[in-house]
């Protein structure tokens, strides 16, 4: 019996093996067109952080991951999604986002490409759909879509302001960004959601901004002297709502300011008092699509895990209390994380894929 066992031991050993080689020996290529910048230029690290969690989780995955920055330039992502369709051999998966409504146009381009397309973060919006339909269908090689849940991103957030605020009646005051960017308009749905949820406070104005800390400060310095009674400020992203802090402190005002990121400057910020909190964690989509790509490409398609296009409800809201935690668990941490443990090819189990932070900074609670 003993031998018995010791023999099974070692055939389930050598299995084990084999299957971790041949997963190893599979390089997809991955092309992201990023449309941010490789270099601060004042509209925050957004998409150098996206890129900077994409690279561990594409490693730990076997995933070769190519990245292209389209420097804010709507105009040279065409190009460059021009550049790959014409690649010879193809690569095989390349990730687009919709900025600035730009991912029709893609699409329709790496419709001459044999590799699959999967876009992330900014969902194409209704009207584009009806133009080009939805995945799988007109565009055969558009296989998924994949973004954070943006209004959830800042409903939870207003609701920490609020209870920090207490029973204080609310004033508040946005700040989002670009309006053709679809997850600026969801961002700003998720405040007046949580607004009429409430069934108190109001919105004096939202305004539009282009994510950049210095436009955040010349907004909040027009509308704190506009509604010198506002006492929550929420920017659309950390960098706006950064320099909000800085005009609130110019008029030694009494205002709560929350972001929506999680950057590295909110959070030193958030950890000194500064900002009240950040609804933190979105630059983590691009690392839940390569999961997404590396479970299709090894035999596990991810529509059967919540479908072809998926609203992910992962962000996490940190303030002092749990801002140290954070950067120690996530932000530290990003070369070491295990996106592994995130695969259902790795990890099968029915239900949909669960990428809450909660489950890494609170492990008790997540």
């Amino acid at each position: 019996m003993q031998r018995r066992r010791f023999v099974l031991g070692l055939l389930q050993a050598a299995l084990f093996s084999t299957a971790k080689v041949g997963w190893a020996q599979r390089q997809p290529h991955v092309v992201f067109l990023n449309p941010g910048e490789p270099v601060e230029r004042g509209t925050g690290p957004f998409w150098r952080m996206v890129t900077e969690f994409m690279r561990p989780a594409a490693r730990s995955l076997g995933l070769n991951l190519e990245v292209l920055y389209a420097e804010r330039d709507h105009l040279l992502m065409l190009r460059q999604a021009e550049e790959v369709a014409q690649r010879s051999p193809a690569p095989d998966y390349v990730l687009i986002v919709n900025e600035k409504l730009a991912a029709q146009q893609m699409l329709k381009t790496l419709t001459r490409s044999s590799a699959k397309v999967f876009v992330m973060h900014n969902d194409l919006t209704p009207e584009q759909r009806r133009e080009i339909g939805n995945e799988r269908q007109q565009i055969r090689n558009w296989i998924g879509t994949a973004t954070t849940d943006a209004a959830r991103g800042a409903y939870i957030l207003m609701d920490y302001l609020y209870r920090r605020l207490g029973n204080q009646e609310p004033r508040i005051i946005g700040i989002t960004g670009d309006p053709s960017t679809p997850v600026s308009m969801e961002r700003a749905d998720g405040v007046k959601e949580y607004v009429a949820h409430a069934g108190r406070g109001r919105i004096d104005q939202l305004a539009f901004g282009d994510w950049s800390y210095a436009d955040g400060e010349r907004k909040a310095a027009v509308l704190l002297a506009r509604y010198p009674d506002a006492n929550i400020i929420w920017g659309s992203n950390d960098s706006m709502a950064l320099g909000a802090l800085r005009a609130v402190r110019a008029r030694e005002a009494r205002v709560l300011v929350g972001g929506i990121g999680g950057f590295w400057d909110a959070m030193t910020s958030v950890a000194e008092g500064g900002l009240a909190a950040s609804s933190a964690g979105d630059y983590l989509i691009g690392a839940w699509a390569i999961v997404m790509l590396s479970d299709y490409h090894h035999g596990v398609d991810f529509a059967a895990h919540g479908g072809l296009a998926q609203k992910l409800n992962y962000m996490y809201v940190v303030h002092r209390g749990n801002v140290t935690r954070f950067d120690d668990v996530i932000l530290k941490r990003s070369e070491a994380l295990d996106f592994r443990l995130y695969s259902k090819a790795l990890n099968p189990g029915s239900g949909p894929y669960d990428f809450r932070l909660a489950r890494l900074v609170e492990p008790g609670k997540g």
